[in-house]
Protein backbone atom coordinates (compact mmCIF):
# COMPACT_ATOMS: atom_id res chain seq x y z
CA UNK A 1 0.00 0.00 0.00
CA UNK A 2 2.73 2.47 0.94
CA UNK A 3 4.77 1.47 -2.12
CA UNK A 4 1.98 2.70 -4.41
CA UNK A 5 2.05 6.21 -2.93
CA UNK A 6 5.85 6.27 -2.90
CA UNK A 7 6.01 5.23 -6.56
CA UNK A 8 3.42 7.86 -7.49
CA UNK A 9 5.40 10.65 -5.82
CA UNK A 10 8.65 9.38 -7.35
CA UNK A 11 7.10 9.34 -10.83
CA UNK A 12 5.83 12.87 -10.34
CA UNK A 13 9.29 14.04 -9.28
CA UNK A 14 10.88 12.54 -12.39
CA UNK A 15 8.23 13.95 -14.72
CA UNK A 16 7.80 17.46 -13.28
CA UNK A 17 10.67 19.87 -13.84
CA UNK A 18 9.49 22.20 -11.08
CA UNK A 19 9.60 19.41 -8.52
CA UNK A 20 13.06 18.46 -9.76
CA UNK A 21 14.25 21.99 -9.04
CA UNK A 22 12.70 21.86 -5.56
CA UNK A 23 14.21 18.49 -4.66
CA UNK A 24 17.71 19.00 -6.04
CA UNK A 25 18.97 20.14 -2.61
CA UNK A 26 21.61 22.46 -4.01
CA UNK A 27 23.13 23.04 -0.57
CA UNK A 28 24.36 19.42 -0.50
CA UNK A 29 27.57 18.84 -2.43
CA UNK A 30 27.80 15.06 -2.12
CA UNK A 31 25.53 13.14 -4.54
CA UNK A 32 24.90 10.39 -1.97
CA UNK A 33 23.67 12.94 0.57
CA UNK A 34 21.44 14.44 -2.11
CA UNK A 35 19.97 11.02 -2.81
CA UNK A 36 19.28 10.43 0.89
CA UNK A 37 17.62 13.83 1.25
CA UNK A 38 15.50 13.12 -1.83
CA UNK A 39 14.38 9.76 -0.42
CA UNK A 40 13.41 11.41 2.86
CA UNK A 41 11.45 14.10 1.03
CA UNK A 42 9.63 11.54 -1.12
CA UNK A 43 8.83 9.40 1.96
CA UNK A 44 7.20 12.32 3.76
CA UNK A 45 5.39 13.39 0.57
CA UNK A 46 4.02 9.85 0.18
CA UNK A 47 2.57 10.06 3.71
CA UNK A 48 1.09 13.48 2.93
CA UNK A 49 -0.41 12.13 -0.30
CA UNK A 50 -2.08 9.32 1.65
CA UNK A 51 -3.54 11.82 4.15
CA UNK A 52 -4.76 14.10 1.37
CA UNK A 53 -6.48 11.25 -0.46
CA UNK A 54 -8.14 9.54 2.50
CA UNK A 55 -9.08 12.59 4.57
CA UNK A 56 -10.55 11.93 8.01
CA UNK A 57 -11.65 8.36 7.25
CA UNK A 58 -8.10 7.02 6.70
CA UNK A 59 -9.26 3.54 5.89
CA UNK A 60 -6.50 0.95 6.27
CA UNK A 61 -4.02 3.33 7.86
CA UNK A 62 -2.66 0.65 10.24
CA UNK A 63 -1.69 -1.56 7.29
CA UNK A 64 -0.25 1.50 5.57
CA UNK A 65 1.98 2.23 8.56
CA UNK A 66 3.19 -1.38 8.82
CA UNK A 67 4.06 -1.36 5.12
CA UNK A 68 5.89 1.95 5.51
CA UNK A 69 7.92 0.60 8.45
CA UNK A 70 9.14 -2.29 6.31
CA UNK A 71 10.19 0.10 3.55
CA UNK A 72 12.12 2.51 5.77
CA UNK A 73 15.42 0.63 5.86
CA UNK A 74 15.59 -0.06 2.08
CA UNK A 75 14.88 3.65 1.54
CA UNK A 76 17.60 4.60 4.08
CA UNK A 77 15.27 6.72 6.23
CA UNK A 78 15.19 4.32 9.21
CA UNK A 79 17.37 6.68 11.32
CA UNK A 80 15.41 9.85 10.59
CA UNK A 81 13.10 11.08 13.35
CA UNK A 82 11.05 13.27 10.99
CA UNK A 83 9.95 10.19 9.03
CA UNK A 84 8.74 8.50 12.22
CA UNK A 85 6.86 11.67 13.17
CA UNK A 86 5.20 11.60 9.74
CA UNK A 87 3.94 8.07 10.40
CA UNK A 88 2.69 9.05 13.87
CA UNK A 89 0.75 11.94 12.33
CA UNK A 90 -1.40 9.44 10.42
CA UNK A 91 -3.21 8.34 13.59
CA UNK A 92 -6.49 10.23 14.13
CA UNK A 93 -6.38 12.45 17.19
CA UNK A 94 -8.91 12.45 20.03
CA UNK A 95 -11.15 9.52 19.11
CA UNK A 96 -8.96 6.81 20.75
CA UNK A 97 -8.55 8.47 24.16
CA UNK A 98 -10.26 6.37 26.92
CA UNK A 99 -13.34 8.03 28.40
CA UNK A 100 -14.17 5.74 31.33
CA UNK A 101 -12.60 3.25 33.71
CA UNK A 102 -13.51 0.22 31.59
CA UNK A 103 -11.74 1.61 28.55
CA UNK A 104 -8.71 2.29 30.75
CA UNK A 105 -8.78 -1.25 32.19
CA UNK A 106 -9.09 -2.97 28.81
CA UNK A 107 -6.70 -1.80 26.14
CA UNK A 108 -8.69 0.77 24.16
CA UNK A 109 -8.14 0.30 20.40
CA UNK A 110 -5.53 -2.47 20.91
CA UNK A 111 -4.67 -2.83 17.23
CA UNK A 112 -3.78 0.85 16.94
CA UNK A 113 -1.82 0.79 20.22
CA UNK A 114 0.20 -2.20 19.03
CA UNK A 115 0.95 -0.33 15.80
CA UNK A 116 2.24 2.68 17.74
CA UNK A 117 4.36 0.42 19.94
CA UNK A 118 5.82 -1.14 16.77
CA UNK A 119 6.84 2.32 15.55
CA UNK A 120 8.54 3.05 18.86
CA UNK A 121 10.30 -0.34 18.91
CA UNK A 122 11.77 0.20 15.44
CA UNK A 123 12.76 3.71 16.43
CA UNK A 124 14.55 2.29 19.49
CA UNK A 125 16.18 -0.53 17.52
CA UNK A 126 17.95 1.88 15.17
CA UNK A 127 19.11 4.18 17.96
CA UNK A 128 16.83 7.11 17.23
CA UNK A 129 16.13 9.24 20.32
CA UNK A 130 12.55 10.58 20.42
CA UNK A 131 11.86 14.13 21.52
CA UNK A 132 9.03 15.66 23.51
CA UNK A 133 6.99 16.28 20.34
CA UNK A 134 6.58 12.50 20.02
CA UNK A 135 5.23 12.42 23.58
CA UNK A 136 2.78 15.23 22.80
CA UNK A 137 1.57 13.37 19.69
CA UNK A 138 1.00 10.12 21.64
CA UNK A 139 -0.89 12.04 24.32
CA UNK A 140 -3.15 13.63 21.70
CA UNK A 141 -3.86 10.24 20.12
CA UNK A 142 -4.15 7.79 23.04
CA UNK A 143 -4.00 9.87 26.20
CA UNK A 144 -1.51 9.52 29.06
CA UNK A 145 -2.11 6.02 30.49
CA UNK A 146 -1.56 3.43 27.75
CA UNK A 147 1.03 1.05 26.34
CA UNK A 148 2.56 3.47 23.77
CA UNK A 149 3.12 6.12 26.45
CA UNK A 150 4.80 3.61 28.77
CA UNK A 151 7.00 2.46 25.91
CA UNK A 152 7.94 6.03 25.04
CA UNK A 153 8.87 6.88 28.64
CA UNK A 154 11.12 3.82 28.91
CA UNK A 155 12.87 4.65 25.64
CA UNK A 156 13.28 8.31 26.56
CA UNK A 157 14.70 7.47 29.99
CA UNK A 158 17.17 4.78 28.90
CA UNK A 159 18.43 6.43 25.69
CA UNK A 160 19.06 9.74 27.42
CA UNK A 161 20.87 7.90 30.20
CA UNK A 162 23.29 5.98 27.96
CA UNK A 163 23.66 8.13 24.87
CA UNK A 164 26.98 9.65 26.08
CA UNK A 165 28.39 6.63 27.94
CA UNK A 166 30.12 5.05 24.94
CA UNK A 167 33.84 6.03 24.97
CA UNK A 168 34.04 5.30 21.23
CA UNK A 169 30.95 7.25 20.27
CA UNK A 170 30.30 7.60 16.55
CA UNK A 171 28.65 10.61 14.93
CA UNK A 172 24.91 10.31 14.54
CA UNK A 173 25.17 10.53 10.74
CA UNK A 174 28.14 8.51 9.55
CA UNK A 175 30.21 10.15 6.80
CA UNK A 176 29.95 8.95 3.23
CA UNK A 177 33.64 9.38 2.41
CA UNK A 178 35.43 5.99 2.78
CA UNK A 179 38.57 7.74 4.06
CA UNK A 180 36.66 9.28 6.95
CA UNK A 181 35.06 5.92 7.72
CA UNK A 182 38.50 4.25 7.79
CA UNK A 183 39.85 6.93 10.14
CA UNK A 184 36.85 6.49 12.46
CA UNK A 185 37.39 2.72 12.56
CA UNK A 186 41.12 3.02 13.31
CA UNK A 187 40.52 5.62 15.99
CA UNK A 188 37.96 3.30 17.57
CA UNK A 189 40.38 0.33 17.65
CA UNK A 190 43.60 2.14 18.62
CA UNK A 191 44.01 2.05 22.42
CA UNK A 192 47.22 4.09 22.62
CA UNK A 193 46.48 7.76 23.35
CA UNK A 194 49.62 8.75 21.40
CA UNK A 195 48.39 6.94 18.33
CA UNK A 196 48.98 8.78 15.04
CA UNK A 197 46.66 8.40 12.05
CA UNK A 198 48.03 8.96 8.55
CA UNK A 199 46.41 8.68 5.14
CA UNK A 200 48.46 8.10 1.99
CA UNK A 201 47.34 8.27 -1.62
CA UNK A 202 49.07 5.72 -3.86
CA UNK A 203 48.64 4.79 -7.52
CA UNK A 204 47.04 1.53 -8.50
CA UNK A 205 49.95 0.81 -10.87
CA UNK A 206 52.69 2.71 -12.68
CA UNK A 207 50.53 3.63 -15.67
CA UNK A 208 47.36 4.46 -13.74
CA UNK A 209 46.45 7.98 -12.62
CA UNK A 210 43.85 6.72 -10.16
CA UNK A 211 44.80 7.27 -6.52
CA UNK A 212 43.87 4.76 -3.81
CA UNK A 213 43.97 5.59 -0.11
CA UNK A 214 45.79 3.77 2.70
CA UNK A 215 44.82 4.74 6.26
CA UNK A 216 47.39 3.73 8.87
CA UNK A 217 47.52 3.86 12.67
CA UNK A 218 50.84 3.68 14.52
CA UNK A 219 52.16 5.19 17.75
CA UNK A 220 55.71 6.28 18.67
CA UNK A 221 55.93 3.29 21.04
CA UNK A 222 55.22 0.92 18.17
CA UNK A 223 57.90 2.57 16.04
CA UNK A 224 60.35 2.16 18.91
CA UNK A 225 59.52 -1.55 19.16
CA UNK A 226 60.14 -1.91 15.41
CA UNK A 227 63.51 -0.17 15.84
CA UNK A 228 64.57 -2.70 18.53
CA UNK A 229 63.11 -5.71 16.72
CA UNK A 230 65.79 -8.30 15.77
CA UNK A 231 66.37 -8.82 12.06
CA UNK A 232 66.28 -12.60 12.42
CA UNK A 233 62.63 -12.68 13.49
CA UNK A 234 59.91 -11.99 10.92
CA UNK A 235 57.04 -9.55 11.21
CA UNK A 236 53.58 -10.76 10.19
CA UNK A 237 50.86 -8.85 8.37
CA UNK A 238 47.55 -10.58 8.99
CA UNK A 239 43.95 -9.97 7.98
CA UNK A 240 41.57 -9.04 6.81
CA UNK A 241 39.55 -8.73 9.93
CA UNK A 242 36.23 -6.94 10.09
CA UNK A 243 35.05 -4.12 12.34
CA UNK A 244 31.60 -2.58 12.19
CA UNK A 245 30.63 1.07 12.33
CA UNK A 246 26.97 0.42 13.06
CA UNK A 247 25.87 -1.33 9.85
CA UNK A 248 28.93 -0.37 7.75
CA UNK A 249 31.77 -2.95 7.75
CA UNK A 250 35.44 -2.04 7.49
CA UNK A 251 38.23 -4.51 6.68
CA UNK A 252 41.48 -3.89 8.54
CA UNK A 253 44.91 -5.53 8.70
CA UNK A 254 47.34 -5.91 11.58
CA UNK A 255 51.14 -5.94 11.63
CA UNK A 256 52.40 -7.99 14.56
CA UNK A 257 55.29 -10.04 15.94
CA UNK A 258 55.42 -13.12 18.11
CA UNK A 259 54.78 -12.92 21.83
CA UNK A 260 57.72 -11.92 24.00
CA UNK A 261 58.50 -15.05 26.09
CA UNK A 262 60.09 -12.97 28.85
CA UNK A 263 56.76 -11.23 29.53
CA UNK A 264 54.17 -13.92 28.85
CA UNK A 265 55.34 -17.27 30.25
CA UNK A 266 53.17 -20.09 28.99
CA UNK A 267 53.26 -23.46 30.75
CA UNK A 268 54.15 -26.53 28.74
CA UNK A 269 51.76 -29.42 28.24
CA UNK A 270 53.53 -31.46 30.90
CA UNK A 271 53.22 -28.63 33.43
CA UNK A 272 49.53 -28.23 32.63
CA UNK A 273 48.92 -31.94 33.22
CA UNK A 274 50.85 -31.86 36.51
CA UNK A 275 48.88 -28.84 37.78
CA UNK A 276 45.55 -30.10 36.51
CA UNK A 277 44.09 -30.60 39.98
CA UNK A 278 46.19 -27.98 41.77
CA UNK A 279 43.58 -25.28 42.40
CA UNK A 280 44.22 -21.93 44.05
CA UNK A 281 41.60 -20.60 46.42
CA UNK A 282 40.96 -17.12 47.76
CA UNK A 283 42.60 -18.17 51.03
CA UNK A 284 45.95 -18.93 49.38
CA UNK A 285 48.55 -16.22 49.78
CA UNK A 286 49.46 -14.56 46.50
CA UNK A 287 53.22 -14.14 46.55
CA UNK A 288 55.06 -13.34 43.34
CA UNK A 289 57.56 -16.03 42.47
CA UNK A 290 59.76 -13.72 40.37
CA UNK A 291 59.94 -10.21 39.00
CA UNK A 292 58.19 -9.75 35.67
CA UNK A 293 58.11 -6.92 33.20
CA UNK A 294 54.77 -5.19 32.83
CA UNK A 295 53.52 -5.40 29.23
CA UNK A 296 52.47 -2.25 27.44
CA UNK A 297 49.14 -1.80 25.69
CA UNK A 298 50.46 -3.27 22.43
CA UNK A 299 51.94 -6.44 23.92
CA UNK A 300 49.23 -9.09 24.06
CA UNK A 301 49.32 -12.82 24.65
CA UNK A 302 48.57 -13.44 20.96
CA UNK A 303 51.40 -11.17 19.81
CA UNK A 304 52.76 -7.64 19.82
CA UNK A 305 50.81 -5.24 17.62
CA UNK A 306 53.07 -2.92 15.59
CA UNK A 307 50.48 -1.18 13.41
CA UNK A 308 47.07 -1.32 11.78
CA UNK A 309 45.76 -0.18 8.43
CA UNK A 310 42.66 -0.01 6.25
CA UNK A 311 43.16 0.10 2.50
CA UNK A 312 40.69 0.95 -0.21
CA UNK A 313 41.06 -2.36 -2.09
CA UNK A 314 42.12 -4.69 0.80
CA UNK A 315 44.44 -6.54 -1.58
CA UNK A 316 48.06 -7.73 -1.29
CA UNK A 317 49.45 -4.96 -3.48
CA UNK A 318 47.93 -2.28 -1.27
CA UNK A 319 49.51 -3.86 1.82
CA UNK A 320 52.91 -3.89 0.13
CA UNK A 321 52.40 -0.19 -0.58
CA UNK A 322 51.51 0.29 3.11
CA UNK A 323 54.83 -1.27 4.17
CA UNK A 324 56.69 0.99 1.75
CA UNK A 325 54.96 4.02 3.23
CA UNK A 326 55.83 2.87 6.76
CA UNK A 327 59.51 2.59 5.82
CA UNK A 328 59.76 6.39 5.78
CA UNK A 329 59.33 6.50 9.58
CA UNK A 330 60.52 2.91 10.17
CA UNK A 331 63.67 2.39 8.05
CA UNK A 332 64.44 -0.83 9.90
CA UNK A 333 61.55 -2.53 8.07
CA UNK A 334 63.80 -2.73 5.00
CA UNK A 335 66.01 -5.32 6.70
CA UNK A 336 63.31 -7.31 8.53
CA UNK A 337 61.53 -10.15 6.68
CA UNK A 338 57.78 -9.53 6.49
CA UNK A 339 55.32 -12.39 6.06
CA UNK A 340 51.90 -11.62 4.58
CA UNK A 341 49.42 -14.19 5.87
CA UNK A 342 46.09 -13.08 4.45
CA UNK A 343 42.63 -14.61 4.37
CA UNK A 344 42.61 -15.00 0.60
CA UNK A 345 41.05 -17.73 -1.58
CA UNK A 346 44.50 -18.81 -2.79
CA UNK A 347 45.57 -19.65 0.80
CA UNK A 348 49.06 -18.31 0.18
CA UNK A 349 51.43 -16.27 2.33
CA UNK A 350 53.53 -13.46 0.88
CA UNK A 351 57.08 -12.95 2.14
CA UNK A 352 58.49 -9.45 1.62
CA UNK A 353 62.27 -9.35 1.48
CA UNK A 354 64.57 -6.38 1.42
CA UNK A 355 66.04 -7.07 -2.06
CA UNK A 356 64.09 -4.53 -4.07
CA UNK A 357 60.99 -5.17 -1.95
CA UNK A 358 59.87 -7.94 -4.30
CA UNK A 359 57.25 -10.29 -2.84
CA UNK A 360 57.60 -14.04 -3.03
CA UNK A 361 54.88 -16.60 -2.34
CA UNK A 362 55.09 -19.26 0.32
CA UNK A 363 52.66 -21.72 1.80
CA UNK A 364 50.82 -20.60 4.92
CA UNK A 365 51.66 -23.88 6.60
CA UNK A 366 55.31 -22.78 6.90
CA UNK A 367 55.33 -18.98 7.07
CA UNK A 368 58.95 -18.65 8.28
CA UNK A 369 60.86 -17.02 5.38
CA UNK A 370 64.14 -18.59 6.41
Amino acid sequence: MFQEYYTAVLTEVHSNERLKAVTNFQHLSDPILKERALKKWIFIEAVNAYLAKNGENRRGYVEFIYDALEQMKPLEVHRDLDCYKALISIFPKGMMIPQNVWQHAFSHYPKQQDCMVEILEQLEHFGVIPDTKVQDAIEEIFGTMNNPMRKYRRIYYMTRKFQNRNPYKLPYDLPVDPIQLAVLALRKMAVDLENELKVWKVSRDENSKEKLFIASAQSPLQREMIHTHPESKPIYVEGGYRVWLRDIPQTFFVMRTDTDPSIFVRPTEEEELENLFDFDTIFDSEKPKQLALKPNVHQQEEGTILGMCITETSCKDSLISWIRCLQEANPRLESIPIVFSLATPSNQALVLRSEGMQPSQQSTNSPDPS
